[in-house]
């Protein structure tokens, strides 16, 4: 059985001085990688890389189903894992690691991830919401992290929202949302989430629909409809099913190793939860869980240092008091304080991305 990790740090350290050690210490072996493997000092060359490798392993993926040579249950996997690579690169654009002088390629970049990956909030919008998110980390000013289900208790709600966050935070509002407000926020998040997210979505719910009437019985169906349905079930399977499979499995890992609620530190922020029987969702999220708590002390480390840098930084963070695969974050709806019985407001609805 996994034990929170609660161990006290090997030296006395007040916060600020434990947070900078770590600092220091990821820093410190990303500059060695670098002298080690001269070709890590081409940011710019690699994020373009891994993006022209990630769409053109999505588009060969999709022609070999379209071909009928793999099958949808090979097609979703490859696709969401080769997307995961996408949302990672996007999350470097946002801090603007890659051609931060060429404003052109840089969005163009972001314009292609995002288009790939139909379902996710204009990056541009996001990035506001994201350095947000450094400022307020585990506040109920942390849009971008109530948006994915963070600090909620485990409901259908939550559920829903974590696997689609544009219709179950509408849902959410709805639901939670102030009288007379409503509206507001409702507009909000779909201008915040137009035009791709709100096409995926009703591309989504059209196919379920559809596939749900034709199980009930038979249905006279035009040739024309038929001929539409054709075309949406091979966007599923190349794009749409692929997304929601990819952003439950990130909001899941996401919404529980970020703390919320009674965060007072840096190091209060995150958990690495890398926990072994959390690797089905790690798959399509890019290792997030293992390695994102890393970005929130070292910020600008693009996702592959981060990978790279991973064992020297969990090492450090363990003896700095850092918590590992704390599972009791499930039940306290992601509160740091270990008392279950903790009792804070439940998030409030207020943004495009909530």
């Amino acid at each position: 059985m996994i034990q929170t990790s609660t161990s006290q740090p090997e030296k006395k350290l007040s916060s600020i001085e434990s947070n900078a050690l770590i600092r220091k210490v990821i820093r410190d072996r990303g500059d060695e990688l670098r002298v080690t493997y001269p070709w890590l000092q081409h940011q710019d060359i690699i994020g373009m890389s891994i993006l022209v490798f990630s769409v053109l392993g999505i588009v060969m993926t999709a022609c070999l189903y379209l071909l009928g040579l793999i099958s949808a249950w090979v097609c979703i996997p490859v696709v969401a894992m080769l997307t995961s690579l996408l949302h990672e690169l996007e999350h470097d654009l946002i801090h603007k690691l890659y051609f931060k002088k060429n404003r052109f390629v840089h969005n163009l970049m972001l314009l292609i991830v995002w288009v790939f990956r139909p379902g996710t909030i204009n990056p541009w919008i996001r990035r506001r919401l994201h350095f947000l998110h450094h400022k307020t980390s585990g506040t109920s000013e942390d849009i971008e992290e109530r948006g994915i289900g963070n600090g909620r208790h485990y409901s259908w709600v939550r559920f829903f929202i974590m696997f689609d966050t544009f219709v179950g935070n509408i849902i959410a509002v709805l639901i939670e949302g102030p009288r007379g407000k409503k509206l507001n926020h409702i507009l909000r998040i779909m201008i915040a989430n137009a035009p791709f997210a709100i096409l995926c979505a009703m591309t989504w719910y059209g196919f379920l629909f559809f596939h749900l009437l034709d199980s009930l019985g038979t249905w006279g169906w035009s040739e024309q409809a038929l001929t539409l349905m054709s075309y949406i079930n091979n966007i599923v399977v190349v794009l749409v099913g692929p997304f929601y499979l990819r952003s439950f499995c990130l909001n899941f890992i996401s919404s529980n190793m970020h703390y919320y609620g009674d965060v007072k530190t840096v190091g209060q922020q995150t958990q690495i939860l890398n926990a072994w029987f959390l690797w089905p969702f790690q798959l399509f999220c890019f290792n997030f869980g293992s390695t994102h708590g890393i970005h929130h002390f070292v910020v600008a480390e693009p996702f592959y240092i981060r990978q790279l840098t991973a064992p020297v930084a969990h090492r450090v963070m363990r003896a700095q008091g850092i918590r590992f695969n704390d599972l009791g974050t499930f039940l306290r709806a992601n509160r740091y304080q270990l008392d279950a019985q903790s009792t804070l407001t439940k998030p409030h609805l207020e943004s495009p991305a909530n």
